[in-house]
């Protein structure tokens, strides 16, 4: 990592002196398709112009997203905030652009974090690693803790999940905090800027010994668990055990990336084949609009979601717990593996179904859905209309999040019933 870049003044920086990647620029990631888009410019003529992908605009994304990150890390990195891989770019880049300095982007960084379907997709996309899956429970409990203001529980959990997480993720056992700010440079990642997380994780394991009540908005770690710093209920620290956990996850992931031999030099066909996925995934994103439909519109006949909530729901009323399961997301199915529609059993069949409406279809990202429904419990009286969310999230074959402009299959990713059925002491409605 010792790539040289050059700093805003104009002066070249080493990277291994500033401690992480001085520049998103500096990635190996994205060195390499900049490399690409480069060879392949001066190739393009050899496609039919019909099959060309767009490589302009693929450098100017690319462009876009390394300024974003930088910036960034220039407002909020002093602050201790991590750019995660997860996030949304051009929202980002908005809020840096705003009036009103740091305090401002802090602020509107928050908010990003506050739309609980937005982090509910987030968490959703983490759950691939095996030491992370067994946490989910604890970290939706902690997603429910922060919608709710309870952000002093939100914030322990969080804390437990990431020490228990690192500690079990490599053969060395020691968990994030007994890990110094060096081990958690992170090769090939947004995180291992130098303003990233190994910078921030200075204040995690800083020693906080004496009492203090004063309010604190930084995530000491030390402090919080030993109960010596006392007035850190707050949506700041909260929402910072949020970002310190997505981006101990990019961490993780970038960790087993390092360890992965590198792939084949890719032949001009893959080159392309690549480069024309990406312009066509990039395509989608842009030509994608945020709408919602709701059961009295034509268009609702014609809504994907629509159909497969109606379905998963069907199955409910019938017990049929193995076509329930195969509506759920595909990480999901994976890690249960052929119990799963046992689990779904385990978790439904004290909760009859014997009536459903399908109420709204809302598509609040280019791979998200949530869907507002209306249920008769068999248990409550025909006249008790529970509302409930299904969140769907649209993906590919890999079980990964992908435009629903693109190929792909709608799956239902809160699939547990508690999560999206109300307390049942909580009253439902009769106007169905």
């Amino acid at each position: 990592m010792g790539n040289r870049s050059a700093g805003s003044n104009g002066t070249s920086i080493t990277v291994r002196d500033v401690g992480g990647y001085a520049s998103a620029l500096d990635l190996p990631s994205v060195r390499q398709l900049r490399k690409q888009l480069r060879e392949a410019r001066a190739l393009r003529f050899l496609a039919p112009r019909g099959q060309r992908p767009d490589l302009a605009a693929i450098k100017r994304q690319l462009q876009h997203i390394c300024e974003t990150v930088d910036t960034f890390y220039q407002v909020l990195g002093p602050r201790n905030w991590v750019f995660h891989e997860n996030l949304p770019v051009d929202a980002i880049a908005e809020l840096l652009t705003s009036d009103g300095g740091p305090e401002a982007a802090e602020k509107a960084f928050i908010a990003l974090y506050t739309d609980q379907d937005a982090l509910a997709l987030r968490l959703q996309m983490i759950n691939k690693l095996s030491a992370l899956r067994k946490r989910q429970h604890l970290i939706l409990k902690a997603h429910e803790d922060y919608a709710a203001g309870r952000y002093y529980a939100c914030i322990h959990l969080l804390l437990s999940v990431m020490d228990g997480f690192v500690n079990e993720f490599e053969t060395v056992r020691r968990g994030l905090h007994a890990r110094q700010a060096e081990d958690l440079h992170a090769w090939d990642s947004v995180v291992g800027h130098h303003m990233g997380l190994a910078n921030a994780h200075k204040t995690f394991i800083k020693g906080k010994s004496a009492t203090n009540d004063e309010p604190v908005y930084e995530l000491y770690r030390n402090g919080i668990v030993h109960g010596s710093l006392l007035n850190y209920d707050n949506i700041v620290v909260a929402t910072k055990a949020w970002n310190r956990l997505f981006a101990v996850v990019d961490w993780a992931n970038a960790t087993l990336k390092e360890k992965t031999p590198p792939p084949p030099r890719p032949t001009m066909r893959q080159l392309w084949q690549s480069l024309s996925e990406l312009s066509r995934q990039q395509q989608a994103n842009a030509a994608w609009k945020p709408h919602r439909v709701s059961a009295d519109q034509a268009a609702f006949g014609q809504e994907e979601t629509a159909s497969a909530t109606e379905q998963f729901l069907v199955a409910w009323t019938q017990r049929n717990y193995g076509r329930m399961a195969q509506w759920i997301s595909q990480p999901i199915r994976d890690k249960h593996g052929a119990a799963m529609p046992r689990e779904v059993r385990m978790l439904y069949a004290d909760r009859p179904l014997s009536a459903f409406t399908v109420v709204t279809v809302d598509h609040i990202a280019p791979a998200s859905c949530i869907v507002e429904v209306k249920l008769h419990l068999a248990d409550q009286p025909d006249d008790h209309a529970i509302p409930a969310t299904l969140r769907w999230l649209h993906e590919d074959d890999q079980g990964d999040p992908v435009a629903s402009l693109l190929p792909g299959q709608w799956r239902l990713f809160c699939w547990e019933p508690h999560q999206f059925i109300p307390h049942p002491d909580l009253k439902g409605s009769s106007d169905v």
